[in-house]
Protein backbone atom coordinates (compact mmCIF):
# COMPACT_ATOMS: atom_id res chain seq x y z
CA UNK A 1 0.00 0.00 0.00
CA UNK A 2 1.49 3.24 -1.01
CA UNK A 3 1.83 5.67 2.60
CA UNK A 4 0.91 8.74 0.25
CA UNK A 5 -1.67 8.94 -1.97
CA UNK A 6 -4.79 10.21 -3.34
CA UNK A 7 -8.53 9.07 -3.59
CA UNK A 8 -11.52 10.35 -5.68
CA UNK A 9 -14.95 9.96 -4.99
CA UNK A 10 -18.17 10.86 -4.61
CA UNK A 11 -17.14 13.80 -6.19
CA UNK A 12 -14.78 14.69 -3.54
CA UNK A 13 -10.84 14.53 -3.61
CA UNK A 14 -8.35 13.78 -0.57
CA UNK A 15 -5.29 13.00 -0.02
CA UNK A 16 -3.95 10.80 2.66
CA UNK A 17 -1.17 9.82 4.54
CA UNK A 18 -0.61 6.22 6.73
CA UNK A 19 1.04 8.05 9.90
CA UNK A 20 2.04 11.51 10.91
CA UNK A 21 5.73 11.02 9.31
CA UNK A 22 4.92 9.66 5.83
CA UNK A 23 7.89 9.67 3.10
CA UNK A 24 8.10 12.27 0.60
CA UNK A 25 7.02 12.03 -2.92
CA UNK A 26 7.86 13.71 -5.74
CA UNK A 27 6.05 15.82 -8.30
CA UNK A 28 5.70 13.34 -10.42
CA UNK A 29 5.61 10.24 -8.66
CA UNK A 30 9.03 8.93 -9.81
CA UNK A 31 12.08 9.42 -7.84
CA UNK A 32 14.37 10.11 -10.49
CA UNK A 33 17.90 11.12 -9.89
CA UNK A 34 19.74 13.01 -11.88
CA UNK A 35 23.19 11.37 -13.17
CA UNK A 36 25.96 13.14 -14.39
CA UNK A 37 27.21 9.88 -16.62
CA UNK A 38 25.31 8.96 -19.79
CA UNK A 39 23.66 5.87 -19.42
CA UNK A 40 25.54 2.13 -20.42
CA UNK A 41 23.79 0.47 -23.39
CA UNK A 42 24.71 -2.52 -24.48
CA UNK A 43 23.40 -4.96 -27.76
CA UNK A 44 19.95 -6.51 -27.60
CA UNK A 45 19.15 -10.12 -29.37
CA UNK A 46 15.95 -10.51 -31.34
CA UNK A 47 16.29 -14.13 -32.77
CA UNK A 48 19.13 -14.65 -34.64
CA UNK A 49 20.56 -10.86 -34.48
CA UNK A 50 22.27 -8.85 -32.51
CA UNK A 51 20.52 -4.95 -32.45
CA UNK A 52 21.60 -1.77 -31.26
CA UNK A 53 18.94 0.11 -28.89
CA UNK A 54 17.66 3.44 -29.36
CA UNK A 55 18.14 4.63 -25.47
CA UNK A 56 18.31 2.55 -22.06
CA UNK A 57 14.82 1.27 -23.11
CA UNK A 58 14.31 1.01 -27.22
CA UNK A 59 12.11 3.78 -26.96
CA UNK A 60 14.02 6.95 -27.34
CA UNK A 61 12.40 8.35 -30.94
CA UNK A 62 8.99 7.01 -29.53
CA UNK A 63 9.06 9.22 -26.71
CA UNK A 64 10.73 11.94 -28.50
CA UNK A 65 7.94 12.08 -31.15
CA UNK A 66 4.54 11.67 -28.64
CA UNK A 67 6.45 14.51 -26.18
CA UNK A 68 6.71 16.80 -29.53
CA UNK A 69 3.74 15.85 -30.91
CA UNK A 70 1.89 16.65 -27.86
CA UNK A 71 3.33 20.03 -27.43
CA UNK A 72 1.50 23.16 -28.87
CA UNK A 73 4.96 25.07 -30.16
CA UNK A 74 6.95 22.09 -31.02
CA UNK A 75 5.04 21.06 -34.45
CA UNK A 76 4.38 24.42 -35.54
CA UNK A 77 8.40 25.07 -34.84
CA UNK A 78 9.57 22.00 -36.79
CA UNK A 79 7.38 22.37 -39.46
CA UNK A 80 8.38 26.06 -40.18
CA UNK A 81 11.53 24.89 -39.76
CA UNK A 82 10.53 22.33 -42.95
CA UNK A 83 9.03 24.86 -45.06
CA UNK A 84 12.32 27.24 -44.46
CA UNK A 85 14.71 24.42 -45.47
CA UNK A 86 12.58 23.25 -48.05
CA UNK A 87 11.98 26.90 -49.49
CA UNK A 88 10.53 26.75 -53.22
CA UNK A 89 11.45 23.34 -52.92
CA UNK A 90 14.39 21.01 -54.25
CA UNK A 91 16.42 22.27 -57.20
CA UNK A 92 19.69 21.03 -58.96
CA UNK A 93 22.73 23.53 -59.05
CA UNK A 94 26.18 23.92 -59.14
CA UNK A 95 28.69 26.02 -57.31
CA UNK A 96 30.97 28.12 -57.97
CA UNK A 97 33.57 30.54 -55.76
CA UNK A 98 33.05 34.18 -56.95
CA UNK A 99 36.43 36.83 -56.65
CA UNK A 100 35.90 37.92 -53.16
CA UNK A 101 35.99 33.95 -51.71
CA UNK A 102 32.45 33.94 -51.43
CA UNK A 103 30.58 30.54 -52.88
CA UNK A 104 27.62 31.01 -55.03
CA UNK A 105 25.02 28.74 -56.13
CA UNK A 106 23.52 28.36 -59.82
CA UNK A 107 20.47 26.73 -60.32
CA UNK A 108 19.95 25.04 -63.39
CA UNK A 109 17.48 22.31 -65.45
CA UNK A 110 18.80 19.45 -66.75
CA UNK A 111 15.80 17.22 -68.73
CA UNK A 112 17.90 13.59 -68.02
CA UNK A 113 18.20 13.63 -64.27
CA UNK A 114 14.64 15.60 -63.53
CA UNK A 115 13.00 12.78 -65.89
CA UNK A 116 14.49 10.49 -63.64
CA UNK A 117 13.34 12.13 -60.62
CA UNK A 118 9.64 12.36 -62.04
CA UNK A 119 9.63 8.54 -62.92
CA UNK A 120 10.04 7.42 -59.20
CA UNK A 121 5.88 6.89 -58.73
CA UNK A 122 5.77 5.36 -62.33
CA UNK A 123 8.73 2.98 -61.49
CA UNK A 124 6.64 1.84 -58.21
CA UNK A 125 8.47 3.75 -55.31
CA UNK A 126 6.09 4.98 -52.79
CA UNK A 127 6.36 8.74 -52.87
CA UNK A 128 7.81 11.05 -55.33
CA UNK A 129 11.25 12.56 -54.86
CA UNK A 130 9.67 15.70 -53.64
CA UNK A 131 7.46 13.81 -50.68
CA UNK A 132 10.88 11.81 -50.18
CA UNK A 133 13.02 14.80 -49.65
CA UNK A 134 9.85 16.80 -47.28
CA UNK A 135 10.17 13.51 -45.17
CA UNK A 136 13.90 13.23 -45.09
CA UNK A 137 13.62 16.80 -43.78
CA UNK A 138 11.35 15.96 -41.11
CA UNK A 139 13.09 13.24 -40.14
CA UNK A 140 16.41 15.34 -39.45
CA UNK A 141 13.84 17.83 -37.46
CA UNK A 142 12.59 14.89 -34.98
CA UNK A 143 15.98 13.22 -34.74
CA UNK A 144 19.03 14.11 -37.06
CA UNK A 145 19.06 11.05 -38.77
CA UNK A 146 17.48 9.38 -42.15
CA UNK A 147 17.06 6.23 -43.27
CA UNK A 148 16.56 5.62 -47.21
CA UNK A 149 16.28 2.31 -49.18
CA UNK A 150 17.56 1.61 -52.59
CA UNK A 151 15.35 0.65 -54.92
CA UNK A 152 17.34 -0.90 -58.14
CA UNK A 153 15.83 -1.26 -61.59
CA UNK A 154 14.44 -4.49 -61.98
CA UNK A 155 17.17 -6.22 -64.63
CA UNK A 156 19.22 -3.42 -65.31
CA UNK A 157 23.02 -4.12 -66.36
CA UNK A 158 25.31 -1.99 -65.45
CA UNK A 159 27.37 0.24 -68.07
CA UNK A 160 24.72 -0.88 -70.20
CA UNK A 161 23.77 2.59 -72.02
CA UNK A 162 20.74 4.33 -71.18
CA UNK A 163 20.16 1.93 -68.16
CA UNK A 164 19.99 3.76 -64.81
CA UNK A 165 20.69 1.43 -61.73
CA UNK A 166 18.58 3.23 -59.04
CA UNK A 167 15.18 3.36 -59.58
CA UNK A 168 14.86 5.50 -56.54
CA UNK A 169 14.76 5.93 -52.79
CA UNK A 170 12.16 5.45 -50.25
CA UNK A 171 12.08 7.20 -46.77
CA UNK A 172 11.91 4.82 -43.85
CA UNK A 173 11.06 5.82 -40.46
CA UNK A 174 13.56 5.88 -37.83
CA UNK A 175 10.94 5.02 -35.32
CA UNK A 176 10.72 1.31 -37.27
CA UNK A 177 14.17 1.08 -37.71
CA UNK A 178 17.08 -0.40 -35.45
CA UNK A 179 20.75 -1.70 -36.78
CA UNK A 180 21.59 -4.70 -36.29
CA UNK A 181 23.91 -7.26 -37.14
CA UNK A 182 24.37 -11.87 -36.76
CA UNK A 183 27.71 -11.01 -34.66
CA UNK A 184 28.16 -11.90 -30.89
CA UNK A 185 28.57 -8.25 -30.19
CA UNK A 186 26.56 -7.98 -26.65
CA UNK A 187 29.35 -8.48 -24.56
CA UNK A 188 32.02 -5.63 -26.15
CA UNK A 189 32.34 -2.63 -24.81
CA UNK A 190 33.91 -0.94 -27.76
CA UNK A 191 30.51 -0.43 -30.38
CA UNK A 192 30.83 1.16 -33.47
CA UNK A 193 28.53 2.27 -36.00
CA UNK A 194 30.19 0.33 -39.12
CA UNK A 195 29.75 -3.17 -36.80
CA UNK A 196 26.18 -2.75 -38.52
CA UNK A 197 25.63 -4.44 -41.07
CA UNK A 198 22.03 -4.96 -41.20
CA UNK A 199 18.99 -3.18 -40.25
CA UNK A 200 15.38 -4.42 -38.86
CA UNK A 201 12.23 -3.07 -39.66
CA UNK A 202 9.29 -3.27 -37.99
CA UNK A 203 7.19 -1.93 -35.18
CA UNK A 204 8.90 -1.69 -32.14
CA UNK A 205 6.24 -1.56 -29.68
CA UNK A 206 4.11 -3.57 -30.58
CA UNK A 207 5.90 -6.57 -33.20
CA UNK A 208 6.95 -10.00 -32.06
CA UNK A 209 9.94 -10.87 -33.36
CA UNK A 210 8.33 -13.09 -36.06
CA UNK A 211 6.98 -9.49 -37.60
CA UNK A 212 10.59 -7.75 -38.10
CA UNK A 213 12.04 -7.37 -41.81
CA UNK A 214 15.62 -7.70 -42.19
CA UNK A 215 17.29 -5.78 -44.73
CA UNK A 216 21.42 -5.24 -45.83
CA UNK A 217 22.98 -2.41 -44.76
CA UNK A 218 24.39 -0.17 -48.10
CA UNK A 219 27.62 -0.39 -48.58
CA UNK A 220 29.23 2.68 -50.37
CA UNK A 221 31.99 0.74 -51.10
CA UNK A 222 29.85 -1.74 -53.25
CA UNK A 223 26.10 0.44 -53.34
CA UNK A 224 24.54 -2.05 -56.42
CA UNK A 225 25.09 -4.88 -55.13
CA UNK A 226 21.82 -5.38 -53.04
CA UNK A 227 18.21 -4.30 -54.01
CA UNK A 228 16.71 -2.87 -50.98
CA UNK A 229 19.64 -1.96 -49.15
CA UNK A 230 18.96 0.62 -46.14
CA UNK A 231 21.22 3.71 -45.51
CA UNK A 232 21.66 5.92 -42.64
CA UNK A 233 22.88 9.43 -43.40
CA UNK A 234 23.23 11.72 -40.18
CA UNK A 235 24.33 14.53 -37.89
CA UNK A 236 26.62 12.74 -35.54
CA UNK A 237 26.43 13.27 -32.02
CA UNK A 238 29.40 14.20 -29.81
CA UNK A 239 28.61 11.06 -27.40
CA UNK A 240 27.65 8.59 -29.81
CA UNK A 241 28.01 7.83 -33.59
CA UNK A 242 25.32 5.37 -33.86
CA UNK A 243 22.20 6.79 -33.65
CA UNK A 244 21.78 10.68 -34.33
CA UNK A 245 19.38 12.14 -31.96
CA UNK A 246 17.66 15.33 -31.58
CA UNK A 247 20.31 17.85 -29.95
CA UNK A 248 17.67 20.03 -28.29
CA UNK A 249 15.27 17.61 -26.76
CA UNK A 250 17.17 16.22 -23.64
CA UNK A 251 17.83 19.21 -22.63
CA UNK A 252 14.17 20.34 -22.32
CA UNK A 253 12.48 17.53 -21.83
CA UNK A 254 11.25 18.10 -18.93
CA UNK A 255 10.06 21.12 -19.82
CA UNK A 256 8.05 19.35 -22.51
CA UNK A 257 6.40 16.90 -20.39
CA UNK A 258 5.84 20.23 -17.62
CA UNK A 259 4.37 22.36 -20.85
CA UNK A 260 1.97 19.45 -22.02
CA UNK A 261 0.26 18.87 -18.32
CA UNK A 262 -0.23 22.38 -17.75
CA UNK A 263 -3.47 22.56 -19.80
CA UNK A 264 -4.84 19.47 -18.01
CA UNK A 265 -3.70 20.64 -15.02
CA UNK A 266 -5.98 23.75 -15.44
CA UNK A 267 -9.01 21.69 -16.85
CA UNK A 268 -9.14 19.15 -13.95
CA UNK A 269 -9.03 22.23 -11.71
CA UNK A 270 -12.09 24.43 -13.35
CA UNK A 271 -13.93 21.42 -14.96
CA UNK A 272 -13.62 18.66 -12.24
CA UNK A 273 -12.36 20.30 -8.83
CA UNK A 274 -9.96 17.80 -8.56
CA UNK A 275 -7.69 20.06 -6.49
CA UNK A 276 -7.76 17.97 -3.16
CA UNK A 277 -10.02 19.69 -0.18
CA UNK A 278 -8.88 17.55 2.47
CA UNK A 279 -6.03 15.66 3.80
CA UNK A 280 -6.53 12.30 5.85
CA UNK A 281 -3.84 11.29 8.39
CA UNK A 282 -4.82 7.20 9.04
CA UNK A 283 -3.12 6.44 11.99
CA UNK A 284 -0.10 3.79 12.09
CA UNK A 285 -1.74 2.17 15.24
CA UNK A 286 -4.95 1.86 12.59
CA UNK A 287 -2.90 0.41 9.68
CA UNK A 288 -1.15 -2.55 11.78
CA UNK A 289 -4.54 -3.53 13.65
CA UNK A 290 -6.42 -3.73 10.88
CA UNK A 291 -3.29 -5.54 8.73
CA UNK A 292 -3.22 -8.08 12.07
CA UNK A 293 -6.86 -8.22 11.90
CA UNK A 294 -6.79 -9.69 8.33
CA UNK A 295 -4.57 -11.97 8.78
CA UNK A 296 -6.48 -13.42 11.39
CA UNK A 297 -9.41 -13.81 9.54
CA UNK A 298 -7.30 -15.81 7.13
CA UNK A 299 -6.29 -17.66 8.80
CA UNK A 300 -9.72 -18.56 10.55
CA UNK A 301 -11.21 -19.08 6.69
CA UNK A 302 -8.36 -21.17 5.71
CA UNK A 303 -9.67 -23.74 8.57
CA UNK A 304 -13.16 -23.20 7.51
CA UNK A 305 -11.74 -24.20 4.74
CA UNK A 306 -10.05 -27.29 5.39
CA UNK A 307 -12.87 -28.13 7.46
CA UNK A 308 -14.89 -28.25 4.20
CA UNK A 309 -16.70 -24.99 4.69
CA UNK A 310 -18.17 -23.43 1.03
CA UNK A 311 -16.67 -20.20 -0.54
CA UNK A 312 -19.95 -18.96 0.48
CA UNK A 313 -19.51 -19.32 4.30
CA UNK A 314 -16.10 -17.76 4.17
CA UNK A 315 -15.69 -14.87 6.75
CA UNK A 316 -16.42 -11.51 4.28
CA UNK A 317 -16.01 -7.77 5.23
CA UNK A 318 -18.55 -5.18 4.67
CA UNK A 319 -17.55 -1.32 5.08
CA UNK A 320 -20.75 0.85 4.26
CA UNK A 321 -22.64 -0.77 1.64
CA UNK A 322 -19.65 -2.24 0.05
CA UNK A 323 -18.08 -5.75 1.00
CA UNK A 324 -14.66 -7.71 -0.13
CA UNK A 325 -13.87 -11.48 0.36
CA UNK A 326 -11.53 -12.23 2.41
CA UNK A 327 -10.19 -15.39 1.26
CA UNK A 328 -7.84 -17.55 3.08
CA UNK A 329 -4.53 -16.15 2.36
CA UNK A 330 -3.52 -12.68 3.39
CA UNK A 331 -2.16 -10.31 0.90
CA UNK A 332 -0.80 -6.45 0.75
CA UNK A 333 -3.25 -6.30 -1.54
CA UNK A 334 -6.12 -7.15 0.39
CA UNK A 335 -5.11 -4.68 2.95
CA UNK A 336 -5.20 -2.04 -0.34
CA UNK A 337 -9.09 -2.93 -0.96
CA UNK A 338 -9.84 -3.07 2.66
CA UNK A 339 -7.82 1.15 3.02
CA UNK A 340 -9.42 2.06 -0.22
CA UNK A 341 -13.07 0.66 1.31
CA UNK A 342 -12.75 3.05 3.90
CA UNK A 343 -11.52 5.95 2.12
CA UNK A 344 -14.58 5.56 0.26
CA UNK A 345 -16.82 5.41 3.42
CA UNK A 346 -15.48 8.46 4.10
CA UNK A 347 -16.29 10.43 1.33
CA UNK A 348 -19.58 9.81 2.00
CA UNK A 349 -19.39 11.84 5.11
CA UNK A 350 -17.25 14.88 3.65
CA UNK A 351 -19.90 14.75 0.81
CA UNK A 352 -22.84 15.12 3.26
CA UNK A 353 -24.13 11.52 3.20
CA UNK A 354 -23.57 11.19 6.75
CA UNK A 355 -24.78 12.79 9.37
CA UNK A 356 -21.42 13.90 11.30
CA UNK A 357 -19.43 14.64 8.23
CA UNK A 358 -16.19 12.89 9.17
CA UNK A 359 -16.66 13.69 12.98
CA UNK A 360 -16.96 10.33 13.45
CA UNK A 361 -13.82 9.24 12.17
CA UNK A 362 -12.14 12.27 13.83
CA UNK A 363 -12.90 10.53 17.01
CA UNK A 364 -12.06 7.13 16.59
CA UNK A 365 -8.53 6.65 18.26
CA UNK A 366 -6.47 3.33 18.56
CA UNK A 367 -3.51 2.76 20.86
CA UNK A 368 -0.21 2.02 19.71
CA UNK A 369 2.55 -0.65 21.17
CA UNK A 370 4.24 2.34 22.96
CA UNK A 371 0.46 3.24 25.05
CA UNK A 372 -0.13 6.54 22.83
CA UNK A 373 -3.45 7.28 21.48
CA UNK A 374 -3.65 7.73 17.66
CA UNK A 375 -6.56 9.24 15.97
CA UNK A 376 -7.74 9.68 12.34
CA UNK A 377 -7.15 13.06 11.70
CA UNK A 378 -9.21 15.15 8.73
CA UNK A 379 -7.13 18.57 7.56
CA UNK A 380 -8.71 21.09 5.31
CA UNK A 381 -6.59 22.27 2.72
CA UNK A 382 -6.91 26.07 2.20
CA UNK A 383 -8.04 26.66 -1.59
CA UNK A 384 -6.20 29.45 -3.47
CA UNK A 385 -7.93 29.69 -6.76
CA UNK A 386 -6.03 32.56 -8.00
CA UNK A 387 -3.09 31.93 -6.89
CA UNK A 388 -3.19 27.97 -8.35
CA UNK A 389 -4.17 28.89 -12.12
CA UNK A 390 -1.54 32.03 -11.91
CA UNK A 391 1.25 29.90 -10.99
CA UNK A 392 0.72 27.69 -13.66
CA UNK A 393 0.52 30.05 -16.29
CA UNK A 394 3.46 31.78 -15.35
CA UNK A 395 5.23 28.06 -15.78
CA UNK A 396 3.72 27.86 -18.72
CA UNK A 397 4.74 31.28 -19.94
CA UNK A 398 8.39 30.52 -18.93
CA UNK A 399 8.22 26.62 -20.44
CA UNK A 400 7.63 28.49 -23.72
CA UNK A 401 10.89 30.38 -23.60
CA UNK A 402 12.51 27.92 -23.33
CA UNK A 403 11.25 25.91 -26.34
CA UNK A 404 11.54 28.86 -28.05
CA UNK A 405 15.00 29.65 -27.11
CA UNK A 406 16.30 25.57 -27.28
CA UNK A 407 15.11 25.45 -31.02
CA UNK A 408 17.24 28.54 -31.88
CA UNK A 409 15.16 30.11 -33.91
CA UNK A 410 14.70 34.32 -33.57
CA UNK A 411 11.08 35.49 -32.61
CA UNK A 412 10.47 37.62 -35.93
CA UNK A 413 11.04 33.95 -37.60
CA UNK A 414 8.56 32.13 -35.24
CA UNK A 415 6.33 34.58 -34.89
CA UNK A 416 6.01 33.72 -31.12
CA UNK A 417 7.25 36.47 -28.84
CA UNK A 418 8.45 35.52 -25.26
CA UNK A 419 4.64 36.62 -24.31
CA UNK A 420 3.22 34.49 -26.73
CA UNK A 421 2.16 37.70 -28.67
CA UNK A 422 2.93 37.91 -32.80
CA UNK A 423 6.02 39.75 -33.93
CA UNK A 424 5.16 42.44 -37.08
CA UNK A 425 8.72 43.44 -37.39
CA UNK A 426 9.74 43.66 -40.90
CA UNK A 427 13.19 44.16 -40.69
CA UNK A 428 13.60 41.75 -38.21
CA UNK A 429 12.14 38.84 -39.93
CA UNK A 430 13.98 39.60 -43.20
CA UNK A 431 17.55 39.82 -41.80
CA UNK A 432 16.43 36.92 -38.67
CA UNK A 433 15.81 34.86 -41.72
CA UNK A 434 18.94 35.63 -43.92
CA UNK A 435 21.01 34.96 -41.19
CA UNK A 436 18.88 31.62 -40.18
CA UNK A 437 19.55 30.48 -44.07
CA UNK A 438 23.11 30.83 -43.68
CA UNK A 439 22.93 27.78 -40.92
CA UNK A 440 21.38 24.87 -42.79
CA UNK A 441 24.34 23.75 -44.71
CA UNK A 442 24.27 20.56 -42.29
CA UNK A 443 20.58 19.83 -42.54
CA UNK A 444 20.91 20.24 -45.94
CA UNK A 445 23.63 18.23 -46.80
CA UNK A 446 22.27 15.32 -44.37
CA UNK A 447 19.07 15.32 -46.25
CA UNK A 448 20.05 15.33 -49.54
CA UNK A 449 23.15 13.19 -48.95
CA UNK A 450 21.33 9.83 -50.58
CA UNK A 451 19.47 11.19 -53.09
CA UNK A 452 23.00 13.05 -54.45
CA UNK A 453 24.74 9.65 -54.01
CA UNK A 454 21.91 8.25 -56.25
CA UNK A 455 22.49 10.72 -58.88
CA UNK A 456 26.58 10.00 -58.72
CA UNK A 457 25.81 6.81 -59.49
CA UNK A 458 22.98 7.40 -62.17
CA UNK A 459 24.93 10.56 -63.80
CA UNK A 460 28.48 9.87 -63.09
CA UNK A 461 29.70 12.45 -65.74
CA UNK A 462 27.19 15.05 -64.31
CA UNK A 463 27.98 14.41 -60.68
CA UNK A 464 31.59 14.53 -61.31
CA UNK A 465 31.00 18.28 -63.17
CA UNK A 466 29.42 19.64 -60.04
CA UNK A 467 25.60 18.94 -60.26
CA UNK A 468 23.70 18.40 -56.94
CA UNK A 469 20.36 18.40 -55.56
CA UNK A 470 19.93 20.99 -53.04
CA UNK A 471 16.96 22.98 -51.86
CA UNK A 472 16.28 27.06 -53.60
CA UNK A 473 16.59 29.69 -51.36
CA UNK A 474 17.53 33.25 -51.60
CA UNK A 475 21.09 34.44 -51.76
CA UNK A 476 22.18 36.04 -48.57
CA UNK A 477 22.91 39.58 -49.30
CA UNK A 478 22.15 43.09 -47.30
CA UNK A 479 19.01 44.97 -48.79
CA UNK A 480 21.01 47.82 -49.85
CA UNK A 481 23.28 46.18 -52.09
CA UNK A 482 20.14 45.46 -53.74
CA UNK A 483 18.27 47.39 -56.63
CA UNK A 484 15.12 49.03 -54.88
CA UNK A 485 12.93 46.95 -57.29
CA UNK A 486 14.60 44.08 -56.56
CA UNK A 487 14.05 43.86 -52.66
CA UNK A 488 12.80 41.39 -50.71
CA UNK A 489 9.50 43.99 -49.28
CA UNK A 490 9.02 45.15 -52.77
CA UNK A 491 8.99 41.80 -54.67
CA UNK A 492 5.96 41.27 -51.60
CA UNK A 493 3.86 43.96 -53.04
Amino acid sequence: MNRLGTYTGNGIVLTYQIGENAPTMSYTGKNEQASATLPSLTAKRMGNYQYWPAGPNNNDPDVCAALIKGNRLLPSLIEKQVAILYGTGPMLYTEKINDDGTVSRHYLKDPEIEAWLESWQKAGIPNSYKEYLRKNIRSYYYSEGIFSQWLLSKGTVIGLKGSLPVAGLKHISELRVRLATVQDIARRKDIEDSDFNLVLIGNWAESSQQEFKVFPRFDPMNPLSRNGAVSYSKNSNYETDIYATNVFFEGIKGWIRGCNATPEYINSFLENSLSARHHIIIPNAWYDAKKKALEELCSENAEKKAEGAKDSELIKIKVGDDEIEVGTEYSAVLLDKYVNMELKHLTNFLSGRGKNQGKTYATRSFMNESGDLEKWIIEEIPQKYKEYIEALISYDKRADMVLLSAKGIDPSISNITSDGTISKSGADAYYNYIIYLTQQAIPEDVVCADLNFAISLNFPEKYASGIRIGFHRPSVQRQEEISPNDRLKNQQQ
